[in-house]
Formats: structure tokens, sequence, C-alpha cells
């Protein structure tokens, strides 16, 4: 196969200006900026390596689509509206970030539309696919989840998108572990309370965070004391179990996709007194992978809470057993 010809960088300037998603990333950071960005910063905005910009710059530099202002230690790099198609590319950013804005704003305004409000709603950032989260009452819950299904579908038609919904209790929110509840501080608040606000205010030393770490691990073994508890009752609940894995498998990050791929193989092989067993075992696997427990979907909301409340295995049985 021939090797392309190189094209004309006065015909085709694009081929070298948006050439890379390191060129594409650097100059969006830029344009919506509007004001010259330290280094250090537009790597941090761009979530590029601090050394990794540098080619891409000095291509954009040479392009003349960028410009480095100031010397030294206090030098930064700036947008130049001086290049021919410096007003096209602003536009074309500019575009981007006003159709999230309008998708974001969308979102606020079906969810305003719910009775009772969510006591929080907010969307983990705007990578696909798209979380959004809400925080209701345990007795509003099932209710308020259907409701935003139902206002989705229109929203997701309109802007070829994604959304994944979770919600959850305030219970359920607290029992995070503190890695998924720094990322709460970045969150796009759609509605309601910011969600770190519902979270223990407590300062943390390192004691605290291994006693917090403990607390999460043991409310995750309650959790699969109570789906044991339902599956010995009701086997059949097996297969829906598989079902939930394998759409979960579709849109699920990296990470997450390795440990739904071990749940999938325990599903599929493992007999259910024995799952059942796994479900409540101390063993550092079993710890792990109840971390992303996909049989959470076998309890109903009041469940969840009921079980997030409980004290020791007696209570938490109780709360799918309702004696």
């Amino acid at each position: 196969m021939p090797r392309p010809q190189p094209q004309s960088a006065f015909h085709t300037p694009l081929n070298t200006i948006l050439g890379t998603e390191a060129n594409v990333r650097l100059l969006r950071v830029l344009v919506l900026a509007d004001t010259p960005v330290a280094a250090g910063e537009l790597a941090r905005r761009a979530n590029l390596g601090r050394t990794s910009i540098y080619p891409a710059l000095e291509t954009l530099e040479f392009a003349e689509i960028v410009e480095f202002v100031g010397a030294g230690a206090q030098r930064q790099v700036a947008f130049s509206d001086r290049h021919p198609l410096a007003r096209a590319i602003r536009a074309l950013f500019r575009a981007e970030a006003e159709r999230v804005d309008t998708f974001v704003s969308k979102l606020r305004e079906s969810l305003g539309t719910l009775r009772p409000q969510p006591i929080s709603a907010w969307l983990d950032g705007l990578d696909e696919p798209i979380s959004l989260f809400i925080i209701a009452d345990p007795r509003e819950l099932g209710q308020q989840a259907d409701e935003v299904s139902r206002l989705l579908g229109s929203i997701e038609r309109a802007n070829h998108v994604h959304i994944e919904l979770r919600a959850m209790t305030r219970s359920e929110l607290t029992s995070l572990p503190s890695a998924q509840e720094r990322r709460l501080e970045e969150v796009v608040l759609l509605g309601g309370v910011p969600p770190v606000a519902l979270l223990p205010q407590a300062p943390r030393t390192r004691a605290t965070n291994l006693s917090m770490h403990s607390r999460h691990d043991e409310k995750a073994r309650l959790l699969g004391v109570a789906v044991a508890e339902k599956l010995k009752r009701d086997p059949g609940l097996v297969p829906k179990a598989r079902r939930h894995v394998t759409q979960r498998l579709k849109r699920a990050s990296p990470q997450e996709r390795k440990e739904l791929m071990e749940w999938k193989r325990l599903l599929e092989s493992t007999q259910p007194a024995r799952l059942r067993r796994f479900l409540v075992a101390s063993t550092d696997r079993a710890t792990r992978l109840r971390q992303t427990l996909p049989l959470l979907e076998i309890l109903n909301p009041r469940e969840r809470e009921a079980v997030l409340e409980s004290e020791n295995d007696s209570e938490a049985r109780a709360a799918v057993t309702h004696r």
C-alpha cells in the first residue's frame, strides 16, 4: 500500500493544527480560557502529562495558532487570534462547549419537574457512559428512579448519548469508600444538596481513614449476607443477577469490567450453596469483589437501606426476611 503523500501546510493547515488528540485538548483549554495559561495548569486542565504537552505545543506554535507570552518561569501559553482560522477554530470549540451546557441545562430542567424533588442529583463527570446519580428517601426511591428513567429517553435520543442512572439512598452514599468520596467534590450538580455535604464531616486522620475503610468492608459484607439469604430462599434470582452483569459489562470502565468478568465466571460456574458461602466469606478475593457486588440489584431500596443500618448478620438477614 503506497504511503500517503504529505499535504501542503498552507492548503490543509488543519491537518497540523488538529492532527493529534493532544493538540485538540490543548486548543480546547486555551480557547475556552480566553487568557494565557501556565504550562502546568494547561496540562492539568487538558488531563495530559506535564512533559507530554511540549511536543504538541511546539507543533501548534510552528502552525502559529498558539504563542508563548512572557519569559522564564512566568512564561504562559495563549491562543493566537492573529491566525486566519482563529475565529473558525474558536467558534468550533465554543459550539462544542455550548452543546454540553445545553445538555446539562436540559437535564436540570427535566429533573426540576420531579415531585418530590430528590435530595441530591448530579453527574459524575461527562465521560461516557455518563453516570447520573440521585439520592432519595427509601420510600420514594423506586418511583423516582422510574420517573427519571422515563425523562432520560428523549434527552438521550436528542444528544446521541447513553446515561446510566444510579439511584441510591443517603445511607448507601455514606458507605462509599474514601476514593469515591473524593470524586464527589468535583461533580456536576443538577439539583438538591451537593452530595459532599451529605457525608460525615468529622476530620479524618490516618486512623480514621482505616476505621472507615473497615466499616465500609463490613457494610459490604452485611449486604452479602442479605443477598445470600435471598438466594437461599429463591435460587431463581441467580439468572437475574447474570443478566444484570451482562448489561453492566456493556458500559463498564476497564477496572469495573475486570471485576464484573470475575462475577460472571462465578455466577456461571458456582453452585448456589458455594456462591452463598462466597458472598459472606472473609477472604481477600471475596472482600474485593463485594465492592462491585452486582447481586445488589436483588435487594429492593428499602431492603438495602435496612441492611446498611443493621449492625450484625442476624439484623441483615431480618432486613430481607421482614422478621
